[in-house]
């Protein structure tokens, strides 16, 4: 097993080197046997296991797209997505909680510099969060006092910080429409058991509660402020991933985990078709079945396109991290294209459950797990598919849009 110790970071600009991108791709897959192992147990928890929390914490595995001058990995979108990938083959749910606390810490980085001087005081700690619906703040002398409750907080279990939506109430400043997010120690919220959902059972996906929560104004992100943007104003700046866009790397990188789950079972219904017979026919084994070869290679072939979109849209985001510009009409097509390897992870997935039978939705069976956890994954709003093909089809015919740009 590829250890930490031989992966060490080199210097504090540019994307981390190959040899440290491919060192983490080969602690993923040698984490798929005690990924597997867990997996049970962490649906019956509804959140990683001790073990894994250990295997995530003690590899790194919450820093991957953490800056190196904030003391992270500083992987560029694609060696990320190839970690999230093999991750996912292990199990779709730790792999979920990694994505979304590696994406919420690296948007944390692109706040403005009171909010990174407190979160990453000591060191890249694990950021987790939720915007929808919005939690209130009020503005006293020095800060703000928080109440609310966030549901959907994947990773609450693994986080020490989280960055919340909210909306302000009795204040007079200027703010643009939208959410404004504050930050929030994590153990100054209690968390409520709530995710009880039949995919992704597994990510302690909770709910965050606040009551009078005061917080610093440093702690606090208004909307009018230049979050996520592009400043280079800012002392903490000069990481390739502060040229991201949030949106677009977000939904990238929570796709390709889905790729990795969707291989996975694809791989289990390959090793059984020697095995099995086809019944109710005289076909001994399914690979003796044209039917059954042509529908495995018709699966694999879905998964192999989804792969191939995926990498071309996460060299254009590492291009962007480089300076490249990202067009509006850019942004719109890759909208689309996340669309588009939604149908196809969805599709294959559901050809394999054809393939694999009825036994394959018994609850003990690995490939119903990963089955679930897709399942589930691909309905989150910014997977919904129809939603990526109007943005793309307005942008084309320049009619109003449904969305802003900076949501897509």
């Amino acid at each position: 097993m590829a250890t930490i110790a031989k992966l060490n970071v080199d210097d504090a600009t540019g994307f981390a080197s190959k040899d440290v991108a491919d060192g983490f791709v080969q602690i993923a897959r040698d984490l798929r046997p005690l990924l597997q192992r867990e997996a049970p147990e962490g649906e019956k928890l509804r959140a990683p296991t001790p073990a894994v929390d250990k295997a995530l914490k003690d590899n790194r595995l919450l820093q991957l797209l953490v800056p190196k001058r904030l003391g992270g990995v500083g992987l560029s979108t694609t060696d990320f997505c190839r970690v999230q990938m093999e991750i996912a083959k292990g199990d779709p749910a730790v792999s979920w909680v990694m994505q979304i606390i590696n994406g919420t810490t690296w948007i944390t980085s692109l706040a403005p510099d009171g909010v990174q001087d407190a979160v990453f005081a000591d060191g890249p700690q694990p950021v987790c969060g939720a915007y929808n619906p919005p939690g209130k703040a009020r503005k006293v002398d020095g800060g703000w006092i928080i109440n609310g409750k966030w549901p959907y907080m994947s990773g609450s279990r693994q986080s020490t910080w989280a960055q919340q939506g909210v909306v302000l109430e009795d204040y007079d400043g200027p703010v643009v429409p939208g959410i404004n997010m504050c930050y929030l120690p994590m153990d100054s919220m209690t968390i409520v058991d709530s995710w009880f959902v039949s995919g992704m059972q597994g990510t302690g996906s909770d709910t965050a509660v606040a009551e009078n929560v005061f917080i610093p104004d440093s702690q606090m992100v208004l909307m009018n402020e230049r979050a996520g943007q592009i400043d280079p104003t800012k002392r903490h700046f000069g990481a390739p991933s502060d040229l991201l866009p949030a949106v677009p790397v977000v939904r990238t990188t929570g796709i390709a985990q889905l790729i990795g789950a969707v291989e996975a079972m694809i791989e289990i219904i390959a090793a059984e078709a020697p095995k099995k017979p086809v019944l109710t026919t005289f076909i001994t084994t399914r690979t003796n079945s044209g039917a059954y070869m042509r529908d495995l290679g018709e699966a694999a072939a879905m998964v192999n396109t989804a792969k191939l979109i995926l990498f071309d849209l996460t060299a254009k985001l590492d291009r962007v991290a480089m300076g490249e510009e990202f067009t509006l009409e850019e942004k719109a097509m890759h909208r689309a294209a996340g669309a588009q390897m939604i149908e196809l992870v969805h599709a294959a997935s559901e050809s394999a459950m054809f393939q694999a039978g009825s036994s394959a939705f018994a609850l003990d069976k690995p490939i119903n797990r990963y089955w679930r956890d897709v399942s589930m994954a691909t309905r989150h709003i910014q997977n919904i598919p129809t939603i990526g093909y109007e943005i793309y089809g307005r942008n084309l015919t320049g009619a109003d849009g449904i969305s802003p740009p900076g949501a897509y």
